[in-house]
């Protein structure tokens, strides 16, 4: 099975996660925030990460940071309420990046093309998926 890893402040937003990941068959764990998200993936398996960027303490540029150091190929996801707000740096070490409001097939969709890329070739800093249309 596959597991993901979903780091957000929001209670909410970690439940609308969880209840619509598990509903298409992932384990899914949850972080509250940054220094609990990088536990977890310590002690935890996880085939990917949604990570909200903006958060209290430790923030997503400094999740990405730590997990890029220790987990290289580990695909992330970017979930932001505000796209626009993401720093250029977060996003090169991105695998892709969806707005909050876009939806539950957007995140699906990016969760389903970086666990597909990841078998596919080793993550390098730069792999940043854009936002696609469906076809």
């Amino acid at each position: 099975m596959t597991t993901v890893l979903c780091i957000d402040d929001n209670a909410v937003v970690l439940q609308l996660h969880k209840a619509l990941l598990e509903g298409k068959g992932y384990v899914v764990l949850t972080a509250p925030d940054g220094a609990t998200g990088i536990a977890i993936s310590r002690k935890r398996f996880v085939d990917a990460v949604v990570l909200d960027f903006n958060m209290a303490g430790v923030d997503g540029t400094e999740v990405v940071s730590v997990l890029m150091r220790e987990q290289p190929n580990l695909p992330v996801v970017i979930s932001s309420g505000s796209v626009d707000e993401v720093p250029e740096s977060l996003k090169w070490f991105s695998d892709a990046l969806v707005q909050k409001g876009d939806g539950p097939e957007a995140l699906l969709g990016a969760l389903e093309r970086v666990l597909g890329f990841r078998t596919a070739a080793k993550r390098s800093p730069g792999k940043w998926l854009p936002q696609q249309e469906n076809n």
